[in-house]
């Protein structure tokens, strides 16, 4: 699982090292898949082959009239990068250009996958989050209250849990 954030840079070569925790939810792959992110908030995003697997599982059940574009962000505009012995990649010019980054990024866990970012678009888009999840606590609340009665129902009906 990837979480957290990391305020890290490119070095002198291009090279970003990335956060040993991420390099752990990877699983030891050393393979890491990048493309802009689909919502148009200007990161890149990425993970493993762990979450190319799911999203191709994903893809293929879509009717094919629904998974052109999604193909074509998830696939065609990606980039594979392999992870060096020190845990470093490089990220390919024309994603950093669409990002926006040119030095300082961020390295932000999400859940099955991460997104890097421009410092100021990070702040912008971690603002707009911060509220938004404010403004719906009762949704979070909606989803917990309907696990605890599954787990009780799970439990219940023969498991000690």
């Amino acid at each position: 699982m990837f979480f957290s954030t990391f305020d890290t840079a490119l070095d002198a070569k291009g090279r970003v090292s990335v956060p040993s925790t991420f390099r752990s939810a990877l699983g030891g792959g050393n393979r890491i898949f990048i493309w802009p992110a689909v919502d148009g908030s200007g990161a890149l995003e990425g993970g493993g082959e762990e979450l190319v697997q799911a999203l191709t599982e994903t893809l293929k059940r879509m009717p094919p009239s629904r998974r052109e574009a999604y193909m074509h962000a998830y696939f065609t505009c990606a980039s594979e990068v392999k992870m060096d012995d020190t845990g470093r990649i490089t990220l390919p010019a024309n994603q950093l250009a669409k990002a926006g980054i040119t030095k300082e990024l961020v390295f932000a866990g999400m859940f099955d996958r991460f997104r890097i970012w421009e410092p100021a678009r990070f702040e912008a888009y971690s603002e707009r989050m911060s509220k938004a999840a404010a403004e719906n606590t009762d949704l979070l609340d909606e989803s917990f209250e309907v696990e605890k009665t599954e787990r009780h129902i799970a439990l219940g009906a023969g498991g000690k849990g």
